[in-house]
């Protein structure tokens, strides 16, 4: 990978995992993922989205220009073909440090942590936000949650994909048929109550998680 070379070691450990925290209501977070945020908590916590591919893009795209210009199998070629790699492997790196800080502090803050599944495939489908989403791995954000849960001992519940956590108003229960994607503000037409939609949708993942 860009000249590097990596050396995996799989060994066993008699150490066994830590005792699960106690299920309860008491420390318990639910988080929902977004585009324009990574997580919003349903305390309020938004984690902003650092997009890390938007920011080397421009250079990975002139790069990839100047490579069409050179001759195959050249030094200058293979040369480009190397800053390519390192930008795409310094884009990995970023992410996942990002996400392992994330999922760290997280998991270690709480002991009852409630997600979605998300249907990542299918939301992938929609072109206008096909690379943000694959920008921000929920996949593997998802993942790097479940085993530092495990890690530390504490409880993952994870909702159906097709709970409507974003329509359902969280003050009154209230389910709004007609919101958007692109609606970030969810009002309720029966309460009145107004919130950042992705704040709502975490309230509504909480209590879910904590009724399942």
């Amino acid at each position: 990978d860009s000249r590097y070379y990596y050396c995996s070691i799989i060994y066993e450990m008699d150490n066994e995992l830590p005792e699960k925290k106690p299920l309860s209501s008491e420390n318990s977070i639910g988080i929902d993922i977004g585009i324009e945020k990574l997580a919003t908590l349903s305390n309020g916590i938004a984690i902003e989205n650092p997009h890390f591919m938007t920011k080397i893009e421009k250079r990975i795209k002139k790069l990839q220009e100047e490579l069409s210009r050179k001759e195959k199998g050249s030094s200058n070629y293979r040369k480009h073909v190397l800053k390519i790699g390192k930008k795409y492997m310094k884009l990995r790196n970023e992410r996942e440090d990002f996400q392992d800080k994330v999922s760290t502090a997280i998991a270690k803050q709480y002991d009852t942590i409630i997600i979605e599944n998300l249907n990542v495939e299918g939301i992938q489908k929609n072109h206008h936000i096909a690379k943000s989403i694959g920008d921000m791995s929920f996949y593997n954000f998802k993942q790097k949650l479940l085993w530092k849960a495990d890690k530390y001992g504490k409880n993952i519940v994870e909702l159906g994909r097709f709970d409507p956590s974003s329509k359902l108003c969280s003050n009154c229960g209230n389910l709004k048929k007609d919101l958007k994607l692109s609606d970030r503000i969810y009002h309720c037409d029966v309460c009145g109550v107004t919130m950042d939609r992705d704040y709502n949708a975490a309230r509504n993942i909480r209590k879910m998680g904590l009724i399942k």
